[in-house]
């Protein structure tokens, strides 16, 4: 069996590229950037005022003046005007162009304003630029501010908006089917006999891909006739770009779907990874019909964990351990854990042991799992390891 991070590795390298489509700029969550995004323009494109005040002369400021005839007022949204007597000032609003031959901005809490007149109250010294956003110095035009492969959250789309991009290239979300297996499993809103279980993979498996912006998704169950399986993923390569499989992929007399990839031309990089849970993991790739296979195992924790760790993009953090752990297999380690904050801004992880990865009813109260490394068997609290959200 190959590590966890070799099994990264080889996702990384061989999962294919599903190509580019465009999208109008109304928005789409989570959707990934396929080119760079530019500044149309210098931001700002202009002097602009920072605060609602006065702007004046800071040359006048500095030679001792304290009071200023006031002559005038600029909105937001005004075309630039000029201080016409810099013995005078203007009052502005933020937002607004800063008007020509002004320099500083004082705030209104600084000043007195009565009969056209202003009084500087506050009589610190100051700097020109005070309360200024200077022209460009956010950005450059043609500055590249968002990298292709960057991800379309809020703050992105504010951005493309802002510089009138009205279409935008992202990589093309996968078509995705998930397909749970077994005889013994039927319908969620069937009542199951003592030998049966319900569909619940399928589920468990649709919300974690919606929740990271697959949309794309499809659900659909095979029994154990080996027959019915080749039947679907001939006509299921065609359909879809990646199908991932929940059970059938473990050594079991019933457990077709290896040997079923392999004849129907799926090259196979993992099939075990030194992990509990989820030791049978699979991973190939279809290269003519360009299609991803990923064999989950059929037990929900396990399946649930695998998909999580390798196939949604789900950075760790690291959170902390509130009690001492033993795991003496010569494994890495899924454990479960609900997480918490101290005053201190440490996360923590309170462990939720399982007694095996079928007691889903563990997961109930957990927030995700941590990564607990091979090759150590005890982990002290105060510990930190990585952690992946549910």
């Amino acid at each position: 069996m190959i590590s966890v991070a070799a099994a990264v590795e080889i996702i990384q390298t061989h999962w294919p590229d599903f190509g580019d489509t465009t999208i109008d700029f109304d928005g789409s969550y989570g959707a990934v950037l396929a080119e760079s995004i530019e500044a149309d323009r210098d931001y700002p494109p202009g002097d602009r005022v920072m605060m609602d005040g006065i702007a004046l002369a800071w040359s006048e400021y500095n030679q001792g003046r304290r009071q200023f005839n006031l002559l005038g007022t600029v909105a937001a949204g005004d075309r630039r005007c000029s201080l016409p007597d810099q013995a005078g000032c203007l009052e502005v609003m933020t937002g607004a162009l800063l008007p020509q031959n002004c320099d500083l901005v004082i705030p209104y809490e600084e000043v007195a304003i009565a009969d056209h007149q202003v009084k500087i109250v506050d009589l610190r010294s100051r700097n020109p630029g005070e309360f200024i956003h200077s022209k460009a110095s956010d950005c450059r035009s043609g500055t590249v501010i968002l990298e292709s492969a960057s991800k379309l959250n809020g703050p992105a789309w504010s951005i493309i908006t802002s510089f009138g991009k009205t279409k935008v290239k992202i990589k093309q979300t996968p078509r995705i089917q998930i397909i749970s297996t077994g005889d013994e499993l039927v319908e969620v809103t069937q009542k199951p006999e003592s030998h049966q279980l319900r569909r619940s993979n399928l589920y468990g498996l649709q919300v974690s891909l919606q929740s990271r912006g697959f949309q794309n998704l499809n659900l659909n169950h095979l029994a154990d006739d080996q027959e019915v399986i080749i039947s679907h993923y001939q006509r299921a390569k065609l359909e879809y770009d990646i199908l991932i499989y929940s059970g059938g992929i473990s050594k079991g007399k019933f457990d077709y779907l290896p040997k079923v990839w392999s004849e129907l031309g799926v090259t196979k990089y993992i099939h075990g990874v030194a992990q509990k849970p989820g030791k049978p993991m699979y991973f190939g790739v279809d290269h003519q019909a360009k299609t991803v296979i990923i064999g989950l195992p059929g037990n929900p924790i396990s399946s649930l964990v695998c998909l999580h760790r390798y196939f949604l993009d789900n950075p760790p953090i690291y959170a902390q351990l509130t009690r001492d752990f033993t795991f003496k297999k010569d494994l890495t380690y899924f454990l479960p854990v609900k997480r918490s904050y101290t005053p201190q801004a440490v996360i923590t992880a309170e462990p939720l042991p399982v007694k095996n990865s079928g007691e889903f009813i563990a997961l109930a109260n957990s927030d995700g799992f941590l990564e607990l490394p091979q090759h150590q068997a005890y982990f002290q609290a105060g510990e930190c390891f990585p952690f992946y959200a549910w």
